[in-house]
């Protein structure tokens, strides 16, 4: 698989590079700008181009890294679950 941009979205050589090499070291790739840089609309058309689902996971400046990661809570798991706590 390989990103050469779309016909909605023209990426320079840099980006792609980047794009590329993520896919290449299956990682994922962190895009910082300011609002309205076309952040999400490369994500969108990435994932469309190699015909993969899009996963979001919108953060603010207070998100820790840690909560992107799965949490396991065993006592909300059983009280989901309906399961007598003990």
């Amino acid at each position: 698989m390989k990103f050469q941009g779309t016909s909605n979205y023209v990426a320079t050589q840099d980006l792609m590079l980047s794009v590329n090499a993520a896919i290449t070291l299956k990682r994922p790739l962190l895009v910082k700008g300011e609002p309205g840089t076309g952040k999400t609309m490369l994500a969108e058309e990435v994932a469309g181009a190699l015909k993969l689902p899009l996963l979001q996971w919108h953060i603010k400046s207070t998100t820790k890294a840690q909560q992107g990661l799965y949490e396991y809570d065993a006592v909300s798991q059983c009280a989901t679950a309906s399961w007598p706590v003990r």
